[in-house]
């Protein structure tokens, strides 16, 4: 009698798809080594790791090929003239002034200063005369005539007076007032001064008479506090 053949377990790729747990157990093995390595991948830096220095641009020599140098002698060399056309300009305009015309102004000739005005002279009027003086003669005789200075105070208030009467190369006989206190007199050399007595009130008017010998009538002067007699 043959003796029947021992059953081995399969072996290969059969036994490998006969049993799935081993297929689990190597892609949880692989899955573990690719974690682990890119845990070790993204370690953090470490103590001694330092920013990387900057990156220095270090300059190139200068290149200049023929054709840069043409083009570059191109740009600045200026454009030819063409006749009728003006050049066109390179330059920037220039800035505008923003301050108004008027703030300056061009060069302005220095104003004559104002001739002056023709001065008007005023005159004022009149003004009367405080006290008023009228001379005349009341009667002449032999050797010697009377006279009379009468006297007017047309002031607002009472005023003292002073007449004088020159008489050349005659002779003062006496002087009074009429009708009033009278005042004094002197009469050396023919000229008769006569100082009331009290002020004469205002708006009333006071006769001075005198007595005067070998003279003119008419005298050479006549005052009354410095105003000149009319009627001589």
């Amino acid at each position: 009698m043959r003796r029947a053949p021992r059953q081995f377990p399969p072996h290969g790729p059969a036994a490998v798809t006969s049993s799935p747990w081993i297929l689990v157990s190597v892609g949880v093995g692989v899955m573990v080594v690719l974690l682990v390595v890119a845990v070790g991948a993204y370690r953090g830096p470490g103590p001694d790791f330092g920013p990387a220095p900057p990156a220095v641009a270090v300059p190139l020599p200068e290149r200049a090929s023929s054709a840069g140098r043409e083009a570059s002698a191109a740009s600045t060399r200026p454009s030819p003239a063409v006749p009728g056309l003006s050049p066109r300009r390179t330059d920037p305009p220039s800035p505008t002034a923003t301050a108004p015309a008027a703030s300056a102004p061009a060069s302005v000739a220095p104003s004559q200063p104002p001739a002056p005005a023709p001065s008007r002279t005023t005159t004022a009027p009149p003004v009367a005369a405080p006290l008023q003086a009228r001379y005349r003669v009341l009667n002449t005789f032999q050797g010697g005539f009377i006279a009379e200075v009468l006297i007017r105070n047309t002031s607002g208030g009472d005023l003292g007076w002073v007449a004088r009467v020159e008489y050349p190369g005659g002779r003062v006989v006496t002087a009074w007032l009429e009708g009033v206190p009278q005042g004094t007199f002197s009469g050396a050399a023919g000229t008769l001064t006569y100082r009331s007595g009290p002020d004469l009130a205002a708006g009333t008017s006071v006769a001075l008479r005198f007595h005067i010998e070998f003279a003119d009538p008419s005298p050479v002067s006549c005052t009354v506090s410095g105003r000149a007699c009319s009627g001589r």
